[in-house]
C-alpha cells in the first residue's frame, strides 16, 4: 500500500496520549507531600491512601519469587485483573509510558520512511513473530521463581522509562533507547511481538467485550480501502480478518482499544463498544 501522509492528530489518537501524559504526570506529582492522594509506580500504585492496584504480571512474578502471597496483594492485582478481563489490552493503548514514546517513535519513523521512499529507498520491517511475547513471557516467570526475584520487574523498559520521568535519566535508558533504533528495523515490534507484559495483558483480555465494533452494511455499502488496518499500531489485519469474514467486532487478543483504526476509517464503520459473549 502505498504510504499515506502522516495523519492530523484525530480524536482518539488525541484522547489516548493525552491519558498516557496524564498517568506519568500523576506519577511525578505523587513524588510530592503536597499531593497526597497518588501515589507509586508504573507497576503498582495507591490511590487515597487506601485503595491499591499492583500490575497482575508484577504480582504473579512476587509471588513465585517469594512462594508466598498476601491477601493485600491478590486484592490489588485482582482489580486490574477484573478490569482488563473487560478492556483487553487498553493500558497498553491509553496508560503505558512506553507504549507513548514507541507511538511517538513510530510517526517519525513513518515520515523518514516516506523521505526514504521519495528517493527509491526505505527502512527494512523485520516481521518477527507475534506469539514470541508469549515465550518471553514463561522464561520470566520461570527465572523469577527459580531465582527468587521478580526479573521482569526489575530490567522492565516501561518501568525504567517511568522511574526516568520521575527521578531523572538512567542507566536503563539504555535499554529503551534500544528498542527505540530497532523499531526502525521492525515496526512496533517490542508491542507486538516481544513485551511479555503485552502477552499477560492479552491473555487476560481474550474474551474481554469491549471492542472495536464493525458496521458491516457501512463497509459493504462502501470501498473496503484497507486503512483501518494501515493505521493499526499492533498491525492487526482488521479488513482482511474481520471485515471480509463479516465479524461483528476486533476479536484479537492484540488489540490495544488504542481506537486508530478508527480514525483512520472515511466511513466511520468502526466504533468503540460493549459487545456480547458471541462478539455482538
Amino acid at each position: 500500500m502505498k504510504i499515506p501522509k502522516p495523519r492530523r492528530i484525530d480524536k482518539w489518537t488525541f484522547a489516548h496520549r493525552v491519558t498516557a501524559l496524564a498517568f506519568l504526570a500523576l506519577l511525578i506529582l505523587g513524588r510530592f507531600d503536597a499531593f497526597p492522594w497518588f501515589k507509586g509506580s508504573a507497576a503498582a500504585t495507591r490511590l487515597f491512601e487506601v485503595i491499591r492496584f499492583a500490575d497482575p504480571l508484577g504480582a504473579l512474578e512476587a509471588i513465585l519469587a517469594s512462594r508466598q502471597f498476601t491477601l493485600t496483594l491478590l486484592i490489588a492485582a485482582g482489580l486490574l485483573i477484573v478490569l482488563y478481563a473487560i478492556v483487553g489490552r487498553a493500558f497498553c493503548g491509553w496508560v503505558c509510558p512506553l507504549g507513548l514514546v514507541l507511538e511517538l517513535n513510530d510517526d517519525l519513523r513513518t515520515r523518514v520512511n516516506r523521505f526514504l521512499r521519495r528517493r527509491k529507498l526505505a527502512l527494512p520491517d523485520i516481521q518477527l513473530p507475534r506469539n514470541t511475547k508469549y515465550a518471553i513471557l514463561i522464561t520470566f516467570l520461570i527465572l523469577s521463581f527459580v531465582i527468587q526475584l521478580p526479573v521482569f520487574q526489575i530490567i522492565s523498559p516501561i518501568n525504567l522509562l517511568a522511574r526516568s520521568f520521575i527521578f531523572g535519566p538512567e542507566a536503563g535508558l539504555i535499554l529503551v533507547g534500544t528498542i527505540l533504533i530497532f523499531e526502525y528495523a521492525s515496526r512496533r515490534a517490542w508491542c507486538i511481538a516481544l513485551c511479555p507484559l503485552g502477552a499477560f495483558y492479552s491473555l487476560l483480555g481474550r474474551f474481554a467485550p469491549l471492542r472495536i465494533k464493525i458496521d458491516q452494511e457501512k463497509e459493504k455499502a462502501g470501498k473496503m480501502c484497507g486503512l483501518c488496518a494501515y493505521h493499526c499500531p499492533m498491525q492487526i489485519e482488521v479488513l482482511d480478518d474481520h471485515i471480509r469474514r463479516g465479524k461483528a467486532a476486533v476479536d484479537d487478543p492484540d488489540c490495544t482499544r488504542c481506537g486508530a483504526c478508527m480514525d483512520g476509517c472515511p466511513r466511520d464503520s468502526l466504533r468503540m463498544g460493549m459487545t456480547n459473549p458471541k462478539g455482538r
